[in-house]
């Protein structure tokens, strides 16, 4: 029985569109009059905000705490991410646009760790002033208390937008962030390291000292992923995960990353598997998406001062050898990306967007090398281009491209 989809979305059948791959093929250019900071508030204005919904760690989140660092913060704002011409349809103030499509598409569930909470934090500042972003950080915060983004009720878009019925404004999110390191569970994960050839190392348990913050796909793939309104309206889930894939964290693997590489395929694979079977039996309501987005490692150097003020790179660094497993992220990615292919869900993909920030070794906050700094271009980059993704290309793709039928398991 083939798949078919349940919601007809606007197509546009002609000349190509732009494909992760050539997003990722443009170029970091100089802006004609980027704006020198002097002072934290300036940091908005050269990263493009009005401000941020969340209040989460803004200092480490924005890097504008200390005035030494305001030269190399305003210049870490001072560039722009240039595609080529055949992304020239892509507008470059899409803010107003993608809180439109949040509500009437369906929202975004981010599912990954500090990564892509950063990733949550950058869409509620390219979005302010028109959401607001739960819960409030000022007094207490854990790890893995989630985060929602809403449309605020004083924005002038709300009277532009077609809500779908059972939308409410203060409890449907547009946006939500869980914290999942591993994209399972520690008792799964071991559960499925159990099952495999391996045999535990001169540990007695798998995991070591690390700590790691964790969910079920049960809970958010199986659950809050398809939860209708009002609770929930979302159309995409977007994961990513690398970070927490080291020895630190598995020590008890026998063979080092030689068994991190087949324990992260086996659990990647079972991943896709459990995205496709949840989206085959949910198809009888609106249509889904699942977007792999590959993760970014860190760079050794990102605080060397020629590097700092260095600006981008205009071809990718080669990793061989690197702190804690960033030279084995490239890898990881690649497993990730073969699993998505090896699958071949037609709404399961894989987004190849990591070229763009790994030509910015600057843009790493000031706390280690390899968090990104919000406000640099690159994770802003990456809201961009999944909105564009999501609305314009898929679309065109589908509508150009004989796909075959996919058979449900």
């Amino acid at each position: 029985m083939p798949l078919q989809s349940q919601e007809q979305e606007p197509v546009t059948v002609g000349a190509s569109k732009c494909s992760p791959g050539d997003w990722s093929a443009g170029t970091w250019r100089s802006k004609q009059n980027p704006v020198v900071v002097t002072k934290p508030d300036d940091v908005y204005a050269a990263s493009g905000f009005k401000g941020c919904a969340s209040n989460r760690e803004m200092p480490w989140h924005l890097s504008n705490e200390s005035p030494d660092d305001f030269p190399w913060r305003g210049n870490v704002s001072a560039y722009d991410w240039v595609p080529p011409e055949v992304c020239n349809d892509m507008p470059d103030d899409f803010q107003e646009s993608l809180v439109i499509d949040l509500v009437e598409r369906g929202g975004w569930l981010l599912i990954g760790d500090s990564v892509t909470q950063e990733h949550f934090f950058s869409i509620s500042c390219t979005l302010y002033p028109h959401v607001i972003a739960t819960p409030d950080y000022s007094k207490a915060w854990d790890r893995d208390w989630p985060q929602n983004i809403y449309l605020a009720p004083e924005s002038p878009l709300v009277s532009r937008i077609k809500f779908p019925p059972g939308f409410d404004i203060a409890k449907t999110p547009l946006v939500t962030f869980r914290r999942n390191d591993l994209l399972f569970n520690l008792p799964e994960v071991e559960a499925m390291f159990s099952a495999g050839s391996w045999k535990a190392g001169d540990n007695s348990t798998l995991f070591g000292s690390e700590k790691s913050w964790n969910i079920s796909p049960t809970e958010y793939l199986n659950d809050l992923f398809f939860k209708p309104l009002p609770d929930a309206n979302y159309h995409t889930l977007v994961v990513s995960t690398a970070g927490h894939w080291s020895l630190k964290l598995l020590a008890g693997l026998p063979n080092g990353y030689k068994d991190i590489y087949d324990l992260f395929r086996l659990i990647m694979t079972s991943f896709v598997y459990q995205a496709a079977r949840q989206l085959d039996l949910h198809q009888s309501t609106k249509q889904r998406e699942v977007v792999v987005r590959p993760y970014m490692p860190g760079d050794d150097k990102c605080h060397l001062p020629q590097t700092m003020f260095g600006g981008p790179l205009e071809e990718m660094p080669d990793i061989k050898k690197a702190s804690y497993n960033w030279a084995w992220m490239p890898h990881l990615n690649e497993l990730f990306k073969r699993a998505v292919e090896e699958r071949a869900h037609p709404h399961v993909t894989y987004v190849d967007i990591y070229r763009p920030g790994r030509l910015r070794p600057d843009a790493h906050v000031l706390a280690d090398c390899l968090h990104i700094t919000v406000g640099a271009g690159v994770i802003e980059g990456w809201t961009k281009y999944l909105h564009y993704y999501l609305g314009t290309y898929l679309p065109w793709y589908r509508a150009n491209t004989e796909l075959p039928d996919y058979p449900i398991l």
